[in-house]
């Protein structure tokens, strides 16, 4: 078990009588925001307020399974970033290889009674755990209850049609729509790392780019051109991002994202960068010349400075 301090990274977290919110919160989407808002509220009420936190895992759980997880929507960073945004205190992470086989209600009164010293505890109507994913969310309400403890189930969330889902975010990216992928999740996609030395073939063009990878498990995209924002330190750009394998130069093998930062003039090389997917412009391209390329380039920035 690890504890994160949220707020302040730097500083351990006392291991103290807490509320938790339980599950893996890939996306950290509304749903999972409306889990957070339920704690925020039951602590309310309670004297004296107990420190928020999450109770999640360090890798996706299929793959202690020995399975292949679904794309993810945020690395492990990211995901501790955007709780700590949601309003919560502190996260408690375990390898999900560690408490896999325990039987459910050795899970809650194990881990989350004794060793996460939990009060309340909050997870979603379809939350699952202990061996084999036996537990239920009735489950962990009957057994914190015959402890005096609480657990609350939040129900459902939707946009007025569908229910909020990773899998259903990871379809709209997918499908290039990333607008309907952020009304979901309650911020746009993003993708976060160090850029990397290119080829300097978008320098040459006029257009110099910061080029990033997306991390081995995390989700890619649509392949094809983004208006996005650019966050540098504590400024943010607006720019285009080209997802895919720059096909015009057939030396593609590799998924990269090519950004080109508007108003921008310096180098970012092995500078990080947070981008921002906010608008899907058009599909990836292979262009018969440089020059047609250039063009279209010149277009899509139109397009993007049109959106913004």
């Amino acid at each position: 078990m690890e504890i994160v301090n949220l707020k302040h990274p730097e500083k351990p977290f006392p291991a103290v009588p807490s509320a938790l919110c339980l599950g893996h919160f890939d996306g950290v989407h509304q749903g999972h925001r409306a889990l957070i808002r339920e704690l925020k509220q039951i602590n309310a009420g309670l004297r004296p307020r107990l420190p928020l936190g999450a109770l999640c895992f360090t890798e996706p759980p299929a793959l202690a399974l020995g399975q292949t997880p679904p794309p993810q929507l945020t690395t492990l960073h990211e995901k501790l970033r955007l709780l700590g945004e949601a309003g919560l205190d502190f996260a408690i992470l375990y390898r999900f290889s560690d408490i896999k086989d325990l039987a459910p209600r050795e899970f809650v009164e194990k881990i989350l009674i004794e060793e996460c010293r939990c009060r309340v505890a909050v997870c979603g109507f379809n939350y699952s755990f202990g061996k084999g994913g036996a537990g239920t969310a009735k489950d962990l309400a009957a057994w914190m209850g015959e402890h005096g403890l609480t657990a609350s189930i939040v129900e459902p969330v939707t946009d007025g049609i569908h229910t909020v889902s990773s899998s259903l975010i990871r379809s709209m990216l997918e499908r290039g729509h990333p607008e309907d992928a952020a009304r979901l999740m309650g911020h746009p996609y993003t993708l976060t790392g160090k850029v990397r030395a290119g080829k300097h073939l978008g320098r040459v063009m006029g257009f110099p780019t910061a080029n990033l990878y997306f991390p081995g498990l995390s989700l890619v995209p649509a392949r094809g051109v983004y208006a996005v924002r650019v966050h540098l330190g504590r400024r943010t750009y607006a720019g285009i991002s080209n997802v895919g394998i720059r096909p015009t130069f057939a030396d593609g093998k590799h998924v990269t994202c090519e950004t080109f930062l508007f108003d921008f003039n310096g180098d970012l090389y092995r500078r990080e960068l947070r981008i921002s997917f906010l608008h899907f412009l058009r599909p990836e391209i292979r262009f018969r010349s440089i020059e047609a390329l250039e063009k279209q380039i010149r277009l899509d920035i139109e397009h993007a400075k049109a959106y913004f």
